[in-house]
């Protein structure tokens, strides 16, 4: 697969929130984490350009030269019916989670996260392209990796309900009994 084909439907999903401001710098950003990501769980690459290691942290050249006219705006799109067939199932629900967690940082919040990364740090200056396994070792650490671990359904439920309910913080036998009784409410 081509990065193009991995921006052209981030984009469309920023698009689809008005209060999104996806950068030129942030793209590059998310390509970055959704390439160490994908390699980490699936031991394979997302798309098949190389990463680069520029000043201002991962950078995939071809895609930066694509959006570059946008400056520090964001990117705006005309928008057009893409269906994103190119894409399974399996790798949308990856790209959604990635982008979701990640889209909440600044454009220069996503720089300074890379400039602490090993990736980053282990090839600026030294090298021009971030090696695969270099993403792959670093995202692979189970701390970083968990997040974007396929789940089923009853766990991906827990989960939320203790992110967006503070009691369920303190009460797992009332977590675990709130989704006992809500699974049938999700099943149609």
């Amino acid at each position: 697969m081509k990065a193009n084909q991995i921006s052209n439907y981030i984009i469309s999903l920023a698009q689809n929130n008005p209060e999104e401001n996806l950068t030129n710098m942030k793209l590059q950003k998310i390509l970055y984490y959704l390439q160490g990501f994908h390699l980490a769980l699936f031991n394979e690459v997302l798309f098949e350009e190389e990463i680069e290691a520029w000043k201002y942290g991962p950078v995939v050249s071809k895609e930066y030269y694509t959006f570059k006219v946008y400056g520090n705006n964001s990117i705006i799109v005309p928008e057009t019916n893409h269906s994103f067939d190119y894409l399974s199932d399996k790798q949308k629900k990856f790209i959604n989670k990635v982008y979701g967690y990640f889209r909440q940082f600044s454009p220069v919040k996503m720089m300074e996260l890379t400039h602490e990364e090993s990736p980053w740090l282990d090839t600026y200056g030294k090298s021009q392209v971030i090696d695969n396994e270099l993403l792959k070792d670093y995202f692979s650490s189970p701390d970083r990796l968990y997040q974007f671990l396929p789940k089923d359904k009853k766990t991906e439920r827990k989960e939320a309900a203790r992110f967006l309910l503070i009691d369920y913080l303190y009460d797992n036998e009332l977590t675990d009994s709130s989704i006992i009784d809500a699974e049938d409410i999700y099943e149609y």
